[in-house]
This record gives C-alpha cells, structure tokens and sequence, in this order.
C-alpha cells in the first residue's frame, strides 16, 4: 500500500511560485506596456516553439494524485476561464540530463488557482497533470503551450514513441508514494 504525502494548499503569490515559474496579475512595478485609455499590461516570459492555444476542462477528480511531468523546452501558461477553485501541484526543476532525477515528495508544493490569477510555469518544473477542481463539476483554463510538446505527449500516450519534450513519473510505482491536497 502506498504511502500519502499530504500537501498543505498555499496561495498562489508571486513570491511563493517564484521557484516554480510566474504570477500572471498585475504587478507593483511599471507597466510594460500603457494604452492610451489606461490600459496597463505586464509581459509574461512565455518560450515555445509553435504556439497552440487550448481550453482544459477538467472534472472533478478527488484530492489525490501520483504522477507528476516537466517539459524540457517550453514555458507553459494557464490562464483561468471559470469553474471551480482548483490545486496545482509543482516542484522545482532537477537535471533536465538526468531522466532519473525527479524531485523528493517532500519538494513537491502545492497552490490554490482561485479563478483570480493565471500562471506561466518554468522550463523543467515539475507540475500535476491536471489542475484539481476543489469541487464539481469541473474547472476551465486556457492553456499556452506547443504543437510539439503536443505532439510528443500525443505519441507518448499512444505507445508510439515520445518522451522526447517531457517527462513523467509514477511516484507511486518508483516511490511507493500518493500526494493528497490538504485545502
């Protein structure tokens, strides 16, 4: 029987993800861009190869999960469209050149998404597959990534090839571990 790690659910602030990637909300700091309506606008450092945009929509799954994936060459962002309060689990990068390295249980930290800020994960930071509805039915967000990481995970879950762009692990089979939120 696996272990369960509990994972105490945060806020997400800019100071607290830092590690992980960035805040998307308005900044204490200069605009990078101002319109002349008084528009105010804050660049996200967004790197990917050919962009596609998605809506997920993810049910309600429960509080519990065991597989974790970073990607190696692209930034992904998240920006809320709605639905239930979520949870994100992240943990910081480890060797992108060692397919064994993965982070500890004790590494990986979880964030609530309240429908209020969006977020740009790192390269190579280690995240939950999914965002988890904190209640039904379900929780939407728009997703900025690549057509190639896409494709890659497209192959990768066919049996087809892939693992390429991304990595998983099944911390339940190489750890005999489960995480659990704790909100």
């Amino acid at each position: 029987m696996a272990k369960v790690h509990e994972l105490r659910v945060e806020p997400l602030t800019e100071e607290a993800f830092r590690p992980f990637g960035q805040v998307i909300e308005a900044k204490d700091r200069a605009p990078d861009f101002r319109g002349a309506s008084g528009t105010q606008g804050w660049a996200i450092d967004y790197q990917a190869g050919r962009t596609r945009v998605m809506l997920l929509q993810t049910p309600y799954l429960g509080l519990g999960f065991k597989t974790m994936e970073r990607h190696f060459e692209l930034t992904q962002v998240f920006i809320p469209l709605g639905g239930s309060p979520a949870v994100l689990a992240v943990a910081a990068p480890t060797d992108p050149g060692d397919r064994a390295a993965c982070p500890r249980p004790d590494d990986v930290r979880a964030f609530l998404l309240d429908g209020t800020k969006g977020y740009a994960l790192g390269k190579g930071t280690w995240h939950s597959l999914d965002r988890f509805p904190l209640s039904p039915p379900d929780t939407r967000f728009v997703i900025l990534t690549d057509e190639e990481t896409a494709a890659d995970l497209d192959l990768a879950y066919r049996g087809a090839g892939g693992w390429r762009l991304t990595q998983e692990v099944d911390f339940e089979a190489q750890l005999g571990v489960t995480f659990r939120f704790v909100p």
